[in-house]
């Protein structure tokens, strides 16, 4: 941990970019999530009115898109939350090392 706080301390730049990039791919990653979800409840409602079989992941309703970034699970979500928590805390540390 001491060498992790050095290097924040010697480049407090380089950390401040990285946590604030990942701070921005965690959010991304939420909010995809969350209109995902959203964009196939609205699918789901048309098609429980249409009497059609519900789909459950965003691979059956888009075929043709690569839905294997969007987290749709647990673990996409533990992922999309670490990647927030990660960025928050660099940022953090680096803002206080940059005042130093």
């Amino acid at each position: 941990m001491q060498w992790f706080r050095s290097r924040i301390a010697r480049h407090p730049r380089h950390a401040l970019i990285l946590g604030k990039l990942l701070l921005v791919a965690g959010g991304v990653l939420v909010l995809g999530a969350v209109f995902a979800r959203a964009g196939l409840l609205s699918i789901n409602a048309d098609r429980a009115a249409a009497k059609l079989p519900l789909l459950h992941t965003l691979a059956q309703a888009y075929p043709q898109y690569p839905t294997w970034i969007v987290p749709e699970g647990p673990v996409g979500y533990t992922i999309a939350a670490v990647l927030v928590l990660l960025g928050t805390a660099l940022t953090a540390l680096a803002e206080k090392a940059k005042k130093r």
